[in-house]
């Protein structure tokens, strides 16, 4: 049904106008959609956004000059897109299953359905890494060099059949090269993180792709494989640079460990992209993390420092005035939520002087909250005297949140949605919440803002709050 929609799609554009077909044209279809309308990116600037009409199709012409990568996004899914031209390119994508379900058609479609398998992939490439890390050093090299030689093997059949410009050849090849690179780091760090005793018989030869890496190819900064390495390649140079023996330099949240990876970008990067994107990333992480006054003014001087054009440091200060509200000691009985009946609460009116866990979620992250569903029920069972309560931060956009209670059975005495003062425009800010655990006394202070409910480090919390 998903092709035969692309083609009735392809013979619309098929009728437009000879001026149309000097420009290029993106397409399609969003079911199940999150709002009504998708973004076209480039380099992390928003090209247009494009509405959805009443039955969730989108068109958009516009003039390109030369052919590159894009960016599709539906908050809060994305995925990359190959334009060239005068490309005529169509999709469809269910966003239940966002990146399964999308499929290309249209003048690019073989370049693009690659791109979405090798990003499919790469995703399937976690579950390897989980099931190869307790394996020697030398047969995790044979076994990923194998499948490198495999992906490569591939792509010469189709590129045989297929007129392939030398720029996508390009992206493509180093597709699969960044994904089998990345693979090393990721290895590396569960070894040096849970086998410390293995990672002592790494080969010297292990690390040797990295003199061969390019920390700075302006045609790969919208590539997944690529910035998914650097992103690792920041994690274990970090922890490499701490004394590996302290195993708080395995903590990727640590104030001092995000530091770190800051200094690395302004050390590692000219590109001005790749510099202005990992260091919003970190900077955020570092704020949404920190965990006293001192640490989040010494955040603010690290802003000032690096002095980025592209960076928002409105935004940032905003970010920061959210955070001082959940640092470590901080009271929050008089937190204002709603409930699903729409009545405004405190939290000191649902958590009568118990110890509280909450957890938070969005709606336009759904799977997440089915998986916190069934560990929040195992808590329960083992923690009865702790009160769990579920705090949705979708607080500009109440209908999803009540559409989603709607999709599973909860219960109404422990959902309940935020109510914030922060301006419109920072509704982005709060995905850098999701999915975390703030762990409170029975005087409703807060003893940690820096966990997830998988973190095995929750459980040593609540055994604290309950002693």
């Amino acid at each position: 049904m998903k092709y035969f929609f692309l083609c009735i799609l392809m013979i619309s554009i098929g009728c437009s106008s000879e001026q149309d077909k000097e420009l290029t044209f993106i397409g399609g279809r969003v079911v199940n959609p999150n709002s009504n309308y998708v973004t076209l990116e480039h380099k992390n600037k928003v090209i247009d956004t494009i509405p959805l009409d009443n039955q969730n199709n989108f068109g958009y012409r516009f003039s390109l000059d030369e052919e590159s990568i894009y960016t599709f996004k539906h908050y809060p899914e994305s995925q990359s897109v190959y334009l060239k031209p005068g490309d005529s390119t169509v999709l469809r994508v269910n966003t239940l299953e966002f990146d399964e379900s999308l499929s290309f058609g249209g003048s690019s479609s073989k370049e693009n359905n690659f791109l979405v398998d090798m990003f499919l992939m790469n995703e399937q490439g976690n579950d390897l890494i989980l099931s190869y890390y307790k394996i020697t050093p030398e047969r995790f090299i044979e076994k990923t060099d194998s499948i490198m030689s495999l992906r490569f093997k591939n792509f010469d059949k189709l590129k045989s059949k297929s007129d392939f410009t030398p720029y996508f050849k390009n992206i493509a090849e180093n597709t699969i090269k960044y994904e089998h690179y990345d693979m090393r780091e990721r290895y590396a760090f569960l070894m040096k993180k849970y086998v410390p005793s293995k990672f002592e018989e790494f080969p010297e030869h292990f690390f040797d792709y990295r003199s061969k890496v390019n920390f700075n190819d302006s045609d790969l900064v919208s590539n997944f494989s690529y910035m998914r390495f650097l992103d690792n390649y920041l994690r274990n140079k970090s922890i490499e640079i701490c004394k590996t023996e302290n195993r708080d330099c395995f903590d990727l949240n640590d104030h001092q460990n995000i530091k770190r990876r800051l200094n690395l970008v302004h050390q590692l990067f000219d590109n001005d992209y790749l510099k202005s994107n990992f260091f919003n990333r970190f900077i955020r992480r570092e704020i949404v993390f920190s965990q006293t006054e001192e640490q989040l003014k010494e955040t603010l001087s690290i802003i000032k420092k690096f002095n980025l054009s592209d960076l928002d440091e409105e935004e940032l200060y905003q970010l920061t005035q959210i955070q001082n509200k959940y640092l470590v000691g901080k009271n929050l009985s008089t937190m204002s939520l709603r409930t699903p009946s729409m009545d405004t609460i405190q939290l000191h009116q649902i958590s009568k002087s118990e110890p509280t866990v909450l957890y938070t979620w969005s709606a336009l992250s759904f799977k997440n909250k089915k998986n916190n569903l069934n560990k929040i029920k195992e808590f329960r069972e083992k923690y009865p005297e702790i009160n769990f309560i579920s705090i949705n931060l979708d607080f500009q956009n109440i209908g999803i949140w009540v559409n989603a209670l709607k999709r599973f059975n909860y219960t109404s005495q422990t959902e309940f949605q935020v109510i914030s003062d922060a301006p419109t425009n920072t509704y982005g800010f709060f995905k850098n919440y999701l999915n975390r655990v703030y762990v409170l006394d029975k005087h409703y202070r807060l003893t940690d803002n820096s966990l997830s409910l998988f973190d095995p480090e929750l459980e040593s919390q609540i055994l604290n709050i309950l002693n």
